[in-house]
């Protein structure tokens, strides 16, 4: 049976892991106690939180939350790198920090609730992020209405140059060449 401290910190972990939108299994052995200030520092910038835990204790909040298969990434000294808003930031953002570091690797994660491998992990952080996903949105959004307003813009600027050719000729001005 589990102490009470080590119940109380599988709560904590177990609401964090229902809160996140994404986590990242990574390893630190061999770090330094400064080069583990600046990681969790560099994590932090980016809104990302970075927890060391026992993998028992990960394993079993993981399950209470429906998370299976953690077993393969919960062995050896684990570190978890939690996102609360943008999915994909904890894996680029890790993937970044382990040019930076070389003795921190990733190992899996949790993708809204899936289990990833060290594989599918670098994959997610080649996607773009959320600000970037919504700019080509708008981007996409975008375009037909302008190509309308362009469109728009050419009728009405036809029709003023056919009007004014209308109105030399009335005159009787002799009318300039239509221009290609």
């Amino acid at each position: 049976m589990p102490t009470a401290e080590k119940e109380q910190a599988v709560s904590l972990l177990e609401e964090r892991l229902r809160r996140s939108k994404a986590v990242v299994f990574s390893d630190f052995h061999g770090l330094t106690a400064s080069e583990m200030v600046e990681l969790r520092r560099e994590l932090r910038k980016y809104g990302l939180e970075y927890r060391v835990v026992q993998n028992t204790l990960a394993r079993l909040a993981a399950e209470r939350v429906g998370i299976k298969d953690t077993d393969l990434y919960l062995r050896g000294p684990t570190g978890l790198c939690i996102s609360y808003d943008d999915p994909a930031l904890a894996f680029k953002i890790s993937q970044a920090l382990t040019k930076k570091f070389e003795k921190y690797k990733i190992k899996g994660g949790i993708m809204e609730g899936v289990v990833v491998s060290a594989q599918e992990a670098e994959q997610l952080a080649s996607l773009p992020s959320r600000q970037e996903l919504l700019a080509m949105l708008v981007n996409t959004l975008q375009a037909p209405i302008q190509q309308l307003a362009s469109v728009l813009n050419a009728v009405l600027r036809d029709f003023v140059s056919v009007v004014d050719e209308i109105r030399k000729k009335r005159e009787g001005e002799q009318p300039k060449p239509p221009e290609s």
